[in-house]
């Protein structure tokens, strides 16, 4: 046998090694017991560097001495830092790089056969993230639920994102393994680069996890926020199905359509106007960053948390309209898709805004009005039961971004012939940061993440045994769907007709609902 067909061979001294195609690979031994090799920037891609700074991903020209993938820390896209880092615990300066398609992968030593692997695009609104933030560790997911955990580095912000007028469209070409990005010629500049890194991360997967005991035909993809959207547009693509067997969405703002080129084009222009003429193919990456600075720093009108670099409707890779393009997609028969939110998504973003707790109910019912016209008192009262005007307008935009989209979209889904389970995640934070309530990624620590991120200001006052029986649980519902696509025997596929919502967490953990919107909320949406 050779050795890219083995699993992960451990040491005496605490490394393991295998090979990929590209060469060695060196790794550590961590997690419980020590039982999982863990391999921390292994590429997927050649560094996007120089003249590829803006285009596709290139393969890898491969190494012959073994790749140090051992480190106890590795490396996240150049990014600034995220407004919720400290509240995350994320790491104050984490190491960052242009060198940044790269994956972090967690194998269980232990044991034989090949084994489910679970594919994970974080989120981060596109802007920041990366594989190797304490709460995306996945030693002790592998360890509990005996599968391979892959972190994904993609581009992010403008690195990613950026698209100038003149930026062309990748074609993607092939299928599968096998695929590839074709540009016209003198292209240097694509639009959605980062998620062309994503699909050139998938392809890598399918390609070479057998190095690390994994099985190419039991791949699921787990994209959560900005992932999550990313593969709501990766699911049209028949090119990029072959890829996976089972697909979740987490927390997608599936209300958040892709920026038209137009769009783009204004905010390419901001960005390059504050680099005052500069060659953004030239300058540093600490000058990229202060140019998006720039751009993120613009007015906007209330409410608009909407990223400027983002999904770009180039008519190519991305459509304009994500639904519809899944459903004049070939038919997902076969494709096991799970999806869901947290109970109060925009809480993140609302919950202890000053702004937001100053909101009056006559500037609350504007923003009803925007949104529901003639019906906007009716819709009103629905949101206001029990709770104060700026609480109301935190639903009402829990319920336009995630809720009644992801409901929407997962019943498109079953139509389109996947199996669909829906869940609703409940668990609240308590104490200090109550205001947060069920928030946007609150959940990610429940089945990613090390001891580090539990240990994180937003959970400074939850009782930690709570979370561990509750981590456990959530473990073992995500680890058996990526086992057999059915996370629990009792947990019906959605349908239009039969519409099922599990809750996870909190007081109604296990129930079964049949709208992830509040009830009488979703027909206001019709």
């Amino acid at each position: 046998m050779r050795a890219a067909d083995a699993a992960p061979a451990a040491t005496r001294t605490g490394t393991v090694r295998t090979e990929v195609s590209d060469g060695p690979v060196v790794g550590r031994l961590e997690g419980p017991g020590h039982s999982v090799a863990a391999y921390r920037g292994v590429p997927y891609a050649a560094p996007p560097v120089g003249p590829d700074r803006f285009g596709p991903p290139r393969p890898h020209p491969g190494w012959r001495e073994p790749l140090r993938a051992d480190g106890a820390v590795g490396t996240v896209p150049p990014q600034l830092p995220s407004p919720f880092a400290a509240l995350m615990g994320d790491p104050v300066d984490p190491p960052q790089t242009e060198a940044c398609l790269t994956v972090n992968v967690w194998a269980p030593v232990n044991g034989a056969g090949r084994r489910p692997v679970l594919v994970w695009l974080p989120g981060g609104s596109f802007l920041t993230g990366g594989a190797d933030l304490p709460r995306y560790d996945g030693a002790e997911l592998a360890a509990q639920e005996g599968i391979v955990v892959v972190l994904v580095n993609y581009r992010l912000g403008a690195l990613g994102f950026l698209a100038p007028s003149w930026a062309g469209p990748a074609t993607v070409e092939g299928t599968g393994t096998s695929l590839s990005f074709r540009t016209a010629p003198g292209t240097t500049h694509v639009t959605n680069a980062g998620l062309l890194d994503q699909i050139a991360a998938l392809s890598w997967v399918k390609r070479e996890i057998h190095a690390f005991g994994g099985d190419p035909g039991r791949i699921t993809v787990i994209g959560q926020s900005a992932g999550g959207q990313s593969l709501a547009a990766l699911l049209a693509l028949p090119q990029v199905r072959p890829l996976f067997r089972r697909a979740a969405l987490h927390s997608a703002p599936l209300g958040m359509e892709p920026l038209t080129r137009e769009e783009a084009a204004r905010t390419a222009d901001a960005f390059l106007a504050a680099l005052d003429g500069e060659d953004p193919r030239s300058v540093s990456a600490e000058r990229l960053l202060r140019a998006q600075r720039h751009v993120l720093t613009r007015p906007r009108p209330r409410g608009d948390v909407r990223p400027p670099f983002q999904l770009v409707a180039d008519g190519t890779v991305v459509p304009a309209d994500l639904p519809r393009a899944l459903r004049d997609s070939p038919p997902g028969d076969g494709l096991d898709l799970l999806m869901g939110v947290t109970r109060h998504e925009c809480a993140l973003w609302y919950g202890k805004d000053p702004a937001t707790a100053r909101m009056t109910r006559e500037e609350v019912a504007a923003e009803f009005a925007a949104v529901f016209g003639a019906r906007a008192e009716e819709a009103l009262r629905h949101y206001s039961t029990g709770v104060t005007p700026p609480v109301a307008f935190e639903e009402l935009k829990t319920d336009a971004f995630f809720t009644t989209p992801t409901q929407r979209f997962a019943g498109l889904a079953q139509e389109w012939g996947a199996a669909v389970r829906l869940f609703r995640f409940d668990w609240r934070v308590p104490g200090g940061n109550a205001a947060l309530r069920a928030c946007h990624c609150v959940e990610i620590p429940f089945l990613l993440g090390r001891a580090e991120a539990r240990r994180a200001p937003i959970f400074a006052d939850a009782d930690q045994e709570e979370m561990a029986a509750l981590r456990v649980r959530v473990r073992s519902l995500w680890g058996e769907f990526v086992r057999s696509g059915i996370p629990a025997a009792d947990w019906r596929p959605y349908r239009r007709e039969d519409p099922v919502v599990r809750v996870v967490g909190g007081e109604r953990d296990g129930e079964l609902l049949d709208s992830l919107p509040e009830p009488g909320r979703l027909p206001l949406w019709d």
